[in-house]
């Protein structure tokens, strides 16, 4: 399960990268094919970008929240104060 995880997150890095590309070389696209052309591939563009935010939001929500759900789980090394400290602790 880890390894799939891993993969689908590469993949959406990936993703991620060739967006900015484009995004990045979309004034190259413009002054190449016209103001013209780019206003009105923009106007696409544009709501793809807001459904890319929204789904960016989402995600970084998503693994913020697992990241703060597995720091709450004890462990026989914890330092905080938690219920399960002394019940799985190492005994000599």
């Amino acid at each position: 399960m880890e390894k799939t995880n891993n993969k689908w997150y590469k993949r959406l890095g990936w993703a991620g990268i060739v967006l900015c590309g484009l995004c990045c070389a979309l004034p190259i696209i413009g002054t190449a094919i016209g103001i013209a052309s780019l206003t009105a591939l923009s106007f696409y563009l544009e709501k793809i970008g807001i459904l890319a935010l929204g789904l960016a939001a989402f995600f970084f929500s998503y693994a913020l929240y697992n990241k703060r759900k597995k720091a709450k789980s004890c462990t026989t090394s914890c330092d905080t104060s938690c219920d399960c400290k002394t019940e799985n602790a190492v005994r000599d």
